[in-house]
């Protein structure tokens, strides 16, 4: 009789042991499917967000449709309200500078509530102050400056040491990049419409 205790007793603990490692396997796939649960709701509330952009300023390439030409100067993730005014240089320190393009016909007009205040264009090149008086921008375009080509290599730089911005709680943006055509960052944001 001490015999078959034993038996049963063995055959008990088997199935005790058995039955311990699918309540630890069981544990095992709930403590890793929570996990995954938490961490996935973390990054949709944003503890996992990646850094946000830097305000930016972005000048489009020269669009050419004949002799005539346009450029258009954006801002995307603007601080404090949106972007309120924009200066591009002085007159005595211009901050675009012009190749193949007639400085006499450049023109600027503002967009998405932008009014330009004043403009200068020579051959040493221009700048242009633009404010909008109602909102400020968080994201679209301000300015389109359009003008004559005189050449087969249209350039339309701007100089950032000569660009100042403010926001729509009127305070200076003082941290901020400046984006042309040529960076890869502008060419995929413009085909998504931003």
């Amino acid at each position: 009789m001490d015999a078959s205790v034993r038996y049963v007793t063995a055959e008990a603990r088997d199935v005790r042991l058995r039955s311990a490692e699918g309540r630890g396997a069981r544990a095992l796939s709930v403590g890793a499917l929570s996990l995954a649960i938490v961490l996935g709701l973390s990054g949709c509330g944003g503890l996992f967000a990646t850094p946000a952009e830097l305000p930016t300023l972005y000048v489009g390439a020269v669009e050419m449709q004949g002799h005539e030409g346009h450029v258009l100067v954006s801002v995307v993730n603007m601080p404090a309200g949106g972007l309120a005014a924009i200066q591009l240089g002085e007159v005595s320190g211009e901050a675009i500078a012009l190749g193949d393009i007639d400085p006499t016909s450049v023109s600027v007009e503002g967009k998405n509530g932008f009014v330009v205040l004043a403009e200068a264009f020579d051959a040493a090149g221009g700048a242009v102050i633009a404010a909008n008086g109602t909102d400020g921008v968080m994201d679209g375009d301000i300015l389109r400056f359009s003008f004559a080509i005189t050449g087969g290599d249209p350039t339309f730089v701007v100089e950032r040491a000569s660009v100042t911005l403010a926001s729509d709680e009127g305070e200076f943006v003082e941290t901020w990049s400046l984006k042309t055509a040529a960076d890869a960052a502008y060419i995929a944001r413009s085909k998504t419409g931003r």
